[in-house]
């Protein structure tokens, strides 16, 4: 790791175009950064959340049930992302340990938590996406996913791999793990392949 220290400004504007450079330079004294840009992305994704859920009748969802889900679905949201977020970071330290590197669990937190800047990126759009569609356009939007007859691409949806947010999160990641672990690319990518890969034999076996 270099003594160099970036501003926060930096390491967020700097991760999305030279992300081995800036993580080559935090350190696990940048927790509280990646940890608030996990909050931030927690909070505009269960604001976008509800603001989605709020516009589409709760009869759409299940015929027998009138109002909204939109509370439930936020706090569901806001759970799945913390928890989820934990939960990988401590596997693929584990990984990264058992395959021979020496990072420590506190600076890969760091580093995960700016590999969520694209998600960030990706929940204010939602935030103004929720606020400017009508209820007619979710609704159709949710019955067009709903009603997917392949089991797999569905499954492969909910992962959020299929857009460009997922992929540059799943990016910045490999080079988060080369770097704190010191593994080679190829390695680093298998590291991070695993918990997406059990994120999508989660989501098949449970629609």
């Amino acid at each position: 790791m270099s003594d160099v220290k970036l501003g926060f400004l930096e390491q967020i504007t700097g991760v999305l175009y030279r992300p081995k450079y800036v993580f080559s330079r935090v350190s696990g004294s940048d927790l509280l950064k990646g940890l608030l840009l996990m909050i931030l992305m927690t909070f505009f994704a269960v604001y976008s959340s509800m603001n989605y859920m709020s516009k589409i009748p709760l009869s759409v969802i299940s015929p027998q049930l009138e109002g909204s889900m939109a509370v439930f679905v936020g706090i569901g949201t806001g759970i799945t992302i913390i928890v989820g977020w934990v939960a990988v970071t401590i596997l693929l330290h584990g990984l990264g340990v058992l395959s021979g590197g020496g990072g420590t669990m506190k600076r890969f937190f760091a580093m995960h938590g700016l590999a969520s800047v694209p998600g960030l990126l990706n929940q204010l759009i939602r935030v103004m996406d929720s606020s400017f569609l009508d209820s007619s356009t979710l609704t159709s939007f949710y019955l067009a996913y709903r009603d997917i007859d392949n089991k797999l691409l569905k499954a492969l949806l909910g992962t959020n791999l299929l857009n460009i947010w997922g992929l540059a999160t799943f990016a910045l990641l490999i080079v988060a793990v080369e770097e704190n672990y010191e593994v080679n690319r190829t390695r680093a990518f298998l590291i991070v392949l695993l918990p997406s890969v059990i994120h999508l034999l989660i989501n098949y076996f449970t629609i």
